[in-house]
């Protein structure tokens, strides 16, 4: 029961959210284009269509202001649900009551007339505790408790926002307890794939400098470890998966990782009645897609049109290979200024995803890492760090928001990943800001 997972004031303001969609027969949710945001769409459209409304699904990437406003707009007399994004951006549409948000970001407070349910506001972590579909599902939840059905795809959700490394905490592990004791659950290697080769060769989380996106490598660091090239990852002996994980740790020792990359090797992976794909391969395809602008297939697969099945896996493939050559360039191209490093991204959208990448796996673990991506009118920027430097005071979300500032944009997030959107031509300034921003935070008696 909910009851046993949540406080009353998220219950209550659940219940508030129940009431207004059912008093509507069209409803508009917006979701984060990225993979947590996609599985929270999943798992609303599914809650939705179950409560026999009428439903329209649409993404958002550019979080500033303005766009926010113009998004909203385009339906002014819709009730709207925004997951994944929308309490920073609540207050640049103050006066809209047909709006209701389900957040876990950092946000500014500020005054409006929008249902604003952000995990934050009850003492919730939204770094490591709570992402965009651990809203949805518990919004699910609210609607009707036969929703626990949609966990594959809040923990997806999960998965895609990295709140799964070193093991899931805060409200995150009491939905995992109270509903998913029922999947069947392996603790084995964090890798997905149709047999071992591909699972190496297409590895990005872990990232293994040279083996991933290297298929004969792959093959000699499985001959050398003894393990069936053939076999899948979840069928490997617990002798095959003792000397391969071996190998794999010195690789990453090798590569001068921090300890919540090194304990990513292994995880917990959950199979599910009637998916074929594990917990981590289900995350892993909606991201994959949804980073190729894709969102709309595996929302349709995951709905029930096997039809998309295909389409899912190849753009999953292409999604990673993508992945693994633009990290290998960009991080033979890194820029370093005192306080952090930066790089520009060769593909919209993938400036996070390679951020993310060299920050656990590749670049060393001293700086944050800032990537851009630069299109015709507008930058869009992305940090990521380590634990480490967070434990020490840094914080992406303030820096991404305040650097932007200075040269006329917006941003936000999390303390460990946080972007920003600024106009095309500043990024030397922000970087200018941004460095000196970090250099406040992790040294403020040199500031003073």
């Amino acid at each position: 029961m909910l009851s046993r997972v949540l406080e009353k004031e998220l219950i209550d303001e659940l219940r508030t959210l129940k009431d207004k969609i059912s008093e509507e027969e069209f409803i508009r949710v917006i979701a984060h284009y990225d993979g947590d945001g996609t599985s929270a769409a999943i798992v609303l459209a599914k809650a939705l269509i179950r409560e026999k409304k009428k439903i329209h699904l649409s993404y958002i990437k550019n979080l500033d202001g303005s766009n926010f406003r113009e998004r909203i707009e385009e339906y002014p007399d819709t009730f709207t649900v925004v997951v994944d994004a929308g309490s920073e951006q609540c207050r640049f549409v103050p006066e809209k009551e047909n709006l209701a948000i389900l957040d876990h970001h950092f946000y500014q407070k500020g005054s409006y007339k929008a249902l604003n349910i952000n995990a934050r506001n009850h003492g919730i972590d939204g770094t490591r505790g709570a992402c965009g579909a651990t809203m949805a599902y518990i919004a699910s939840l609210a609607l009707n408790e036969k929703n626990s059905d949609l966990f594959p795809f809040f923990l997806s959700g999960a998965i895609a926002d990295k709140q799964d490394i070193g093991g899931f905490s805060g409200l995150n592990v009491r939905l995992i307890e109270e509903y998913g004791q029922k999947y069947k659950k392996a603790r084995t290697l964090n890798l997905e794939g149709k047999d071992m080769v591909e699972s190496l060769s297409y590895s990005t989380d872990p990232f293994f400098e040279s083996i991933s996106g290297n298929a004969e490598n792959s093959k000699k660091l499985l001959l050398k470890a003894k393990v069936d090239p053939n076999r899948k990852a979840v069928d490997l002996t617990e002798d095959e998966k003792r000397s391969l994980e071996k190998l794999l740790a010195v690789k990453l020792i090798s590569q001068g990782v921090g300890p919540e990359a090194l304990v990513y090797l292994e995880t917990d992976i959950y199979t599910f009645p009637g998916i074929d794909f594990s917990s981590k391969e289900i995350s892993s395809i909606i991201d994959g897609n949804a980073k190729l602008d894709k969102n709309a297939i595996p929302v349709q697969f995951f709905l029930g049109d096997e039809s998309m099945r295909g389409e899912c896996v190849s753009n999953w493939r292409k999604y990673k290979s993508r992945l693994i050559d633009y990290s290998y360039r960009a991080f033979k191209e890194l820029f370093e200024e005192s306080h952090l490093r930066y790089f520009y991204a060769p593909e919209s959208e993938m400036a996070g995803s390679i951020s993310g990448l060299l920050a656990l796996y590749l670049a060393p673990q001293d700086k944050p890492l800032i990537g851009f991506n630069v299109s015709d009118e507008i930058t869009k920027v992305s940090g990521r760090a380590g634990r480490k430097l967070v434990n020490k005071g840094l914080n992406l979300s303030v820096v991404m928001r305040s650097a932007s500032e200075t040269v006329g944009g917006s941003g936000g997030g999390h303390d460990i990943a946080a972007g920003a959107t600024i106009p095309k031509g500043k990024e030397s300034q922000f970087i200018h800001a941004a460095n000196a921003i970090v250099k406040d935070q992790l040294d403020p008696k040199a500031a003073a």
